[in-house]
């Protein structure tokens, strides 16, 4: 048996530092905007310095950047435990899309602010990760052997588009629709388009 190796402290300490600069920074930009935000602020707010904050990034836009990347590994893990599910009944997938509400909720504010500010090398890097999430989705879960492969994709894609694209409407305060009510017909769409109950 292999013992894992304690992580050194000084990597310990420097992982600390660059997540206080990334959960200072997010909280200021939602609070303030990213041009309202500036390193100075950051470093403050972070209890460090400007000179450590150019140790870690090169602008603000490497943290948002940064705040992308961390994004779309919620999204992926989201995705990922959906390809777990043993079955598409409409328990099952009522109950993960209450999971992805929750992810959301908490989250919203800080997505908003990345969804602004996101460069076009953050909207290419999105295509990428997009087809991360599908490959996640569908996880070699063999329900979705129902389906030829480019099927199965095509439908993956479009339940993570249209998923996506009402969270988005709903949490941002552009689709004044009840919550509970959204999730129910989210669950019946993805219901229907996996065609769970038969």
């Amino acid at each position: 048996m292999t013992e894992t190796k304690p992580v050194p402290l000084r990597k310990q300490q420097k992982d600390f530092t660059r997540q206080r600069l990334i959960d200072a920074a997010r909280a200021l930009f939602i609070k303030n905007g990213t041009r309202g935000t500036s390193i100075d602020d950051i470093a403050k707010a972070a209890g460090t310095s400007r000179a450590t904050f150019y140790a870690y990034f090169t602008d603000k836009q490497d943290v948002i950047r940064e705040l992308a990347r961390g994004m779309w590994e919620t999204a992926f893990t989201i995705y990922q435990r959906f390809g777990s599910l043993p079955d598409w009944s409409h328990a099952s997938i009522s109950s993960w899309m209450h999971e992805v509400f929750e992810a959301w909720e908490r989250d919203a504010d800080g997505v908003y602010i990345i969804v602004q500010e996101m460069s076009g090398e953050l909207h290419s890097e999105s295509y990428e990760d997009l087809k991360k999430r599908v490959s996640a989705l569908m996880s070699s879960n063999p329900n979705w052997n129902r389906f030829t492969p480019d099927e199965a994709e095509r439908r993956a894609c479009v339940l993570i588009f249209q998923l996506e694209r009402s969270m988005s409407a709903f949490h941002w305060g552009s689709w004044p629709t009840d919550r509970d009510a959204l999730l129910r017909t989210l669950t019946d769409v993805w219901v229907a388009t996996l065609r769970a109950e038969g």
